[in-house]
């Protein structure tokens, strides 16, 4: 864990990729700083564009972030060491967890597996909730997993199932997909006892109070993502397809694919067995889990690729080891060799992988050339009070002040005229590196030029000005 941190520390990345969430949560962190509405980021929220993000998002890594802002303002550094030092604490919570349930070497290896995975090390440059979420959610299940069924007579301590509900509350206040440890542990109560216990109730209801309380003294915009659900076969084959690609990607080794499907097609299988194993000898809430979280991301029709699959990746990589203690039970040699081999295979990989990283300025994204001459431009030529439509709205909210929001591309175009002018736009800007539907934009623009005044162009992006509405 401590070679772990020097190397992340050593490896930090300046500037940020395009991915705008990190700007949601560092406006949201300067409000609370500020001490204004938390939710006003300058982001506009596009119902008929649900998959961008919520309105507004959970308060915990917002408030994590807060001091730094406080202290050292848009340093993107400072908030990245944070985050390495957060991961490093997930490390030992999941030391913690496993030490008495699988043997130290294996354990060790599994610590250096998860703390040298190359897109473990990549994400550490990404300012986002998901690495908080990690360590919270592992701290919770850790405090429910060690204390599940301590409610037999005489043995009920309140503290435990307080705290665990105090853990699973903070989780959700991370990501709101942090719920999902509660029905876990109503789950495991029903196959393991045939009833709820207090444990859980106790938790259950912890974790109430401080919801109602949060509701009642600090208030944010609901959150809801229920705009972005539907429930559709298709949508779970593609996501079974394109989430186990995802999967296999944090096997990627910078040259061959094949070695890494085949490492991926190995160890899945023996994951597929470690899990099956546990089941059979008793499950536990991180199995439920697993399952439960697994099953979400199958049917969440915004595909959000290796990253939505976080919280489950330390499960498993620990379910392939113990797959691999399992299968061959009782035949030293051969486990000795194929753990070694496999171990093996997985650190050649990442030094191939490492071999091609980058380690310097993350060229694309808000520290480019042409981007910082975007947002000057913006903020020099622009009013305050003026509303752009930008594919990237919360980043161009934080750079400039503006507010803005993202378009989406309907049929006819003057649906979205109209969502132009219900909002007050008075700018749009089109930008080639990441706009997955340029083509439609292009077009729009090309169609309704006479509407439209181009008043500013770099190599990467047009602004056009809004003359009139066609409506």
């Amino acid at each position: 864990m401590v070679i772990t941190g020097i190397f992340y520390l050593s490896t930090i990345r300046e500037g940020h990729s395009w991915g705008d969430d990190f700007s949601a949560y560092i406006s949201h962190a300067e409000n609370i700083v500020k001490g204004i509405d938390y939710k006003a980021t300058g982001y506009i929220y596009n119902p008929s564009y649900p998959s961008l993000g919520p309105r507004a998002y959970p308060p915990v890594f917002p408030f994590l972030l807060s001091p730094l802002y406080k202290y050292y303002g848009l340093n993107l550094i400072s908030m990245k060491i944070e985050i390495v030092i957060i991961f490093l604490m997930f490390l030992l919570s999941f030391y913690l967890i496993l030490k008495k349930r699988i043997s130290f070497i294996y354990l060790a290896v599994m610590l250096a597996i998860i703390g040298f995975n190359p897109f473990f090390w990549d994400f550490k440059d990404n300012i986002v909730s998901d690495i908080p979420f990690l360590f919270f959610l592992y701290l919770s299940l850790s405090v429910v997993s060690k204390e599940q069924g301590i409610d037999k007579p005489g043995k009920f301590n309140p503290a435990y199932p307080v705290l665990a509900g105090c853990l699973i509350y903070i989780s959700y206040e991370t990501r709101n997909v942090g719920f999902f440890v509660l029905p876990c542990l109503f789950i495991y109560d029903i196959i393991k006892f045939r009833k709820i216990s207090v444990f859980s109730v106790v938790s259950a209801l912890t974790f109430l109070i401080f919801y109602i309380a949060r509701s009642i003294f600090f208030s944010y915009a609901d959150i809801g993502y229920s705009d972005q659900f539907g429930l559709k076969p298709q949508v779970i084959l593609n996501n079974l397809y394109a989430y186990s690609c995802a999967l296999s990607d944090i096997w990627s080794n910078g040259y061959n694919k094949i070695f890494k499907y085949a490492l991926f097609a190995v160890f899945s299988s023996f994951g597929f067995i470690g899990y099956a194993v546990r089941i059979k000898r008793g499950i536990t809430v991180f199995e439920i889990f697993s399952m439960l979280y697994s099953a979400l991301v199958l049917i969440w029709p915004a595909h959000q690729g290796t990253r939505f699959l976080i919280p489950v990746i330390p499960l498993y990589i620990f379910y392939a080891f113990t797959g691999i203690d399992a299968f061959l039970i009782g035949r030293k040699g051969a486990r000795k060799l194929i753990f070694t081999a496999i171990t093996a295979a997985i650190f050649i990989s990442y030094a191939g992988k490492y071999a091609t990283a980058d380690y310097g300025y993350i060229r694309e994204g808000i520290g480019k050339k042409e981007a910082k001459e975007l947002f000057d431009y913006v903020n020099g030529n622009t009013q305050k009070s003026d509303v752009f439509i930008f594919q990237k709205p919360r980043a161009l909210a934080l750079y400039t002040g503006r507010s803005a929001s993202v378009y989406h591309c309907p049929d006819d175009y003057m649906e979205l005229w109209k969502y132009f002018k219900d909002i007050g736009a008075v700018y749009i800007v089109a930008g080639e590196p990441f706009d997955t539907d340029r083509r439609y934009l292009r077009l729009f623009i090309e169609k309704h030029r006479n509407h439209l005044e181009a008043v500013y162009s770099n190599r990467d992006f047009k602004v056009y000005k809004i003359k009139t509405f066609p409506l």
